[in-house]
């Protein structure tokens, strides 16, 4: 396997306000355009409209979910020697998406995400290691806010395949799942947690495609 999918984002999966909601996610941080930007055939750069970051934390006994809708990022994992590689993820924290309007105003106020003074959460992988078949333990710096943290992330390899939509280029997959304590970084003031209305773990899954040109290959035959 070539490349990793990048837990940062992970984080994205910071809290909830005290409401209920849930909404699906994708990338698109910006608004919608009727021309999506052409997709990089590079085999490392995540593709926007296939990567996504959700996230779920119980609401005082059932668990809500919401995502992060403008996500980038690269995988570079070598299969043979996985130590060269290289992951790095960026989430834009105001793409904040739970399905409640008002939940994703208050989650983007100094009391939680802070967007307008911590616009982006970011990940950079500093070790990365085999951990079993098409297995991967990235270890990185995650920062949230103002808090900087080691984090070692277990990333699986999904496997290659064809694209069906695109001649002579395949898709290689990748996911991620992991939980982080949000309030360790300063994602809520606790105040939530403490009345029993918002847990302070947050469950996270990391998903995404990798595009590359197929060698050898030549359209039409």
């Amino acid at each position: 396997m070539r490349k990793t999918l990048l837990a940062v984002v992970c984080l994205a999966a910071l809290s909830l306000a005290p409401v209920a909601g849930f909404a699906q996610g994708q990338n698109a941080q910006q608004e919608k355009s009727a021309e999506p930007a052409a997709p990089v055939l590079d085999g490392k750069t995540l593709d926007p409209p296939h990567t996504s970051a959700t996230f779920w934390i119980r609401h005082i006994v059932a668990p809500v979910a919401g995502r992060f809708d403008a996500t980038s990022g690269v995988i570079d994992i070598p299969i043979k020697d996985p130590a060269k590689g290289h992951v790095a993820f960026t989430v834009q924290t105001k793409s904040v998406d739970t399905g409640v309007a008002a939940r994703d105003k208050h989650l983007n106020t100094p009391e939680f995400l802070d967007s307008a003074n911590y616009p982006e959460m970011k990940f950079a992988s500093e070790r990365i290691v085999a951990a079993g078949k098409g297995v991967y333990t990235v270890t990185g710096k995650l920062t949230i806010k103002d808090v900087t943290k080691t984090v070692s992330i277990p990333v699986k390899y999904l496997g290659a395949k064809p694209n069906p939509m695109m001649p002579c280029v395949d898709a290689s997959g990748y996911e991620a799942h992991l939980s982080l304590n949000r309030l360790e970084y300063h994602v809520g003031t606790g105040k939530y947690f403490k009345m029993g209305a918002v847990g302070d773990m947050v469950d996270i899954r990391l998903a995404g495609e990798t595009l590359a040109k197929r060698p050898g290959c030549v359209k039409g035959e």
